[in-house]
């Protein structure tokens, strides 16, 4: 037995909760909570776009070190050499935790979809706290396994990357709500512009295939996915997200942002039943737009009946009249509207500006009407914008619990995997079975929510 492995066994025995982990890891213990003399060292997965976003923010916290870089796209290595010299290069996020397991204490993961999970699941399985991009996981089952993993081992401190959520008009909605103001909550509805030309949908699966750029590992960008041949700007890398194998549609993309506020003050639990209204899904692809109908039991934030939930995307919205918010108040863009007993408030996403002066023409601070349609003047909490990616790595200082913590973000998300999965089923109601990941009345459900990794990439805690 080498001298830092001793040290490992020695270190793990103190973190008795915490199981021991693979040879991966038996280099050094995981520093669980940083002290205040400490810097955080931190490995991204993925510095392409979102992931360039997420390298650039947490690399402004005074208190981080970026000590490896991994993506599966090269074009970024000399860019980001320079911009972290003593930052590692990796094509293979594998290779990267197998090598420099004992070198960082956090990873961000910024991956398309379907490679949230099985990143994100290692990190934790070698004792790595973790920051990770929305939607959490691809599938009913990834995201029930990483919520509970993370609450089995309270230790490591799990954020995922619903930024929105740290804006003072979305603060103010949830506090709003949890504040009562308009009573037990009855139904949320919910809707997106997407995807309208983000991402296509509503197609069959490309036919043919041509040899991958230089710069792209395709296998490795496929990581659990099914082999597929690499079509040109078919999916890497943006257009991916309305392919099934890849992404979860408009409603992975954007339910986070959305319903996360709803979904929170209402603790809501799992879904009983799911119904998804489309006409043009494929075998390939989420249909180009839908109506998901998402049902839920009742708990203590909410009327004695239970909670339906009804998602729009693609261009469709409800009416105002069945929102019961009065005729003429605009409701475009991403929000959601949240019915309760004693009135209606309406949740913009993003606030809205005029491209050429600058002022804010669309707030995203929330709008309440009581129930016969008045508008109700609110007093609203004086809260100061919250930095999403510097709460997660506080923290890991101790310093802070983010809200939008896996145990959290699992449960949010599997109602999403499960209305997303609806699709393959179209205009039928379905009965959620969420101890075997299946729908009771549809013999082929499983294979839609519990998704089955591709030989030669198990993870441990999914595979």
């Amino acid at each position: 037995m080498n001298p830092s492995r001793r040290t490992f066994i020695r270190g793990a025995a103190a973190f008795a909760a915490f199981p021991l982990l693979p040879i991966i890891s038996a280099r050094s213990y995981p520093r669980f909570q940083l002290g205040p003399n400490q810097r955080l060292q931190l490995a991204k997965v993925a510095v392409g776009g979102m992931g360039e976003s997420d390298l650039e923010a947490l690399a402004k916290h005074p208190n981080v070190d970026i000590v490896a870089l991994c993506d599966v796209d090269g074009r970024g290595k000399e860019k980001y050499a320079a911009q972290f010299p003593k930052a590692q290069w990796f094509n293979d996020w594998r290779e990267m935790f197998d090598k420099l397991g004992n070198k960082f204490d956090a990873v961000c993961v910024s991956t398309p979809d379907h490679m949230h999970a099985p990143v994100a699941m290692s990190a934790m399985n070698i004792g790595k706290h973790v920051y990770c991009q929305k939607p959490l996981a691809h599938s009913a089952y990834e995201n029930r396994m990483l919520a509970d993993f993370a609450k089995g081992h309270s230790k490591l401190v799990t954020q995922m990357g619903t930024q929105r959520s740290a804006m003072i008009g979305r603060r103010q909605q949830l506090q709003l709500l949890n504040d009562g103001l308009i009573g037990k909550i009855k139904s949320i509805h919910a809707w997106s512009d997407r995807p309208m030309g983000w991402w296509p949908q509503g197609n069959p699966m490309p036919t043919g295939g041509v040899k991958p750029p230089q710069w792209l590992a395709w296998d490795l960008w496929l990581g659990v996915a099914p082999t597929r041949p690499y079509v040109d700007k078919a999916y890497a890398p943006f257009m991916w997200r309305g392919t099934y194998d890849f992404g979860c549609g408009a409603l992975g993309d954007m339910g986070c942002h959305i319903l996360d506020n709803a979904f929170m003050a209402a603790h809501l639990g799992l879904p009983i039943s799911v119904r998804c209204d489309c006409s043009d899904a494929t075998n390939d692809q989420f249909p180009t737009k839908e109506t998901i109908t998402l049902k839920y039991a009742a708990s203590d934030r909410t009327v004695a009946e239970g909670v339906t939930v009804m998602w729009y995307d693609g261009g469709l919205r409800p009416a105002n009249a069945l929102l019961g918010i009065p005729d003429g108040v605009d409701i475009r863009g991403n929000a959601s509207v949240v019915i309760g007993e004693k009135g209606v408030m309406l949740c913009p996403l993003d606030p809205e500006y005029d491209k050429d002066s600058g002022q804010v023409t669309l707030s995203d601070a929330p709008q309440v009407w009581d129930n016969a349609k008045k508008s109700i003047k609110l007093d609203l909490p004086q809260l100061q914008r919250r930095n999403h990616w510097f709460h997660w790595v506080d923290g890991c200082f101790g310093k802070t619990t983010p809200e939008a913590n896996f145990p959290f973000a699992g449960l949010l998300c599997e109602s999403l995997s499960v209305g997303a999965a609806a699709s393959h089923f179209a205009n039928r109601d379905l009965l959620y079975d969420s101890k075997n990941f299946t729908f009771t009345n549809e013999s082929n459900g499983a294979q839609y929510l519990k998704t089955k990794y591709r030989d030669g990439w198990s993870v441990k805690g999914l595979s």
